[in-house]
């Protein structure tokens, strides 16, 4: 009974203080959030890699190397970057062995690396090189999505195999992964790989001392990704108490509309330290109304070398840099400069005439 009301509670990751549901896709697919099983199983298994948060920053760092190589190959083929986390789950972007001979970053099996085109002998294997190996593995993702018509069902038929996914589909008489019964691995797999976007791409969710996570306030301020937190032994008391009552339709999708901010010159930096911005448009956001030149402040987490402002308006109105990633380089609050406030939270602010519209649906 403990564990089923922890995991409820964990829903409180995916909603900011003024309720709204934070849109979770993967590949553009929404995950049905409102689906209470599914709900508990992606917080479960979000819980468990921060029981074990230590190898976090590790593979963040490995990620930064590797990802820009591997973006531009699932870009060529038309493949979602999402992609960019399966070989995490795979191997930790390493080239490992499998118990069964997959190998390498994207643990590919002799006989499928053969077909794919890839060598693999005794002393040369091309599963090893990332950038052919990527070029393989994009090959037979498009090959799964044209099989399955999803980019989550190919994940899940990169992992079980297309034909082992399709004889699911057709005995069971539903195409919708998160319906289907299938072996355990597969079955946790694409939570996994969302699990894992999920904690790179909004990180500030799940951060200690942040304002809508579930973490204990008298728990140590950082992030997940800093300097790494000890395994807790008293299980479900590291939770907060709070119930959230999901809603029975999908969160609808937003536009994003970008106002125009400066970054204040700030010294030196700490987690939890306050940092400033000057608006440079007016801002509507929730029904608050902000002046263009008003000056907003948050507590910052620094998450690698970006740092993470918590501006009050939970994950409705987010910090991004000019570069158009989330947070801010650490390096610019020295200096100041220009950066971005971006709203994905209301659908009425597209209306008003501070800040422009950006034609997207989720910001990254």
């Amino acid at each position: 009974m403990r564990t089923r009301f922890v995991l409820t509670l964990l829903v409180f990751l995916l909603f900011t203080r003024s309720g709204i549901a934070q849109q979770v896709d993967f590949c553009g697919e929404v995950v049905p959030m409102e689906r209470d099983f599914v709900s508990y199983r992606l917080m479960d298994v979000i819980k468990r890699n921060l029981r074990y948060q230590g190898y976090l920053p590790a593979l963040r760092l490995k990620a930064e190397q590797y990802f820009p190589i591997i973006e531009p190959i699932l870009q060529q083929y038309n493949v979602p970057l999402d992609f960019k986390y399966l070989p995490i789950v795979e191997s930790g972007l390493s080239n490992a062995t499998s118990p069964v001979g997959a190998q390498g970053v994207w643990q590919i099996m002799p006989g499928t690396a053969a077909e794919l085109g890839l060598t693999v002998s005794a002393g040369y294997d091309e599963r090893n090189h990332l950038i052919k190996a990527t070029h393989a593995a994009c090959k037979l993702i498009r090959l799964l999505h044209d099989q399955l018509n999803s980019w989550t069902l190919a994940a899940a038929a990169y992992n079980a195999g297309s034909g082992n996914i399709s004889k699911n589909i057709k005995r069971q008489g539903s195409n919708d992964y998160y319906q289907l019964l299938l072996n355990n691995e597969t079955a946790q797999y694409i939570y996994k790989i969302i699990a894992i976007k999920q904690l790179f791409e909004s990180p500030e969710l799940y951060m200690p001392g942040f304002g809508y996570n579930v973490f204990s306030k008298n728990s140590s301020n950082g992030s997940v990704f800093a300097t790494p937190a000890p395994v807790s032994k008293t299980g479900d008391k590291d939770f907060n108490t709070i119930r959230i009552t999901l809603g029975k339709s999908a969160p609808a999708k937003h536009a994003v509309v970008v106002y125009a901010a400066r970054l204040q010159n700030n010294g030196s930096f700490e987690d939890g330290q306050l940092v400033s911005i000057q608006l440079l448009d007016d801002l509507q956001a929730n029904g608050v109304y902000i002046r263009k030149n008003s000056s907003l402040s948050g507590k910052g987490w620094l998450v690698s070398s970006r740092i993470y402002v918590d501006l009050g308006f939970g994950n409705t109105v987010v910090l991004y840099a000019a570069d158009g990633k989330k947070g801010v380089p650490a390096g610019l609050l020295k200096t100041g400069g220009e950066v971005q406030l971006r709203n994905i939270g209301d659908n009425r602010s597209n209306v008003f005439a501070g800040g422009w519209l950006v034609n997207t649906v989720a910001a990254r």
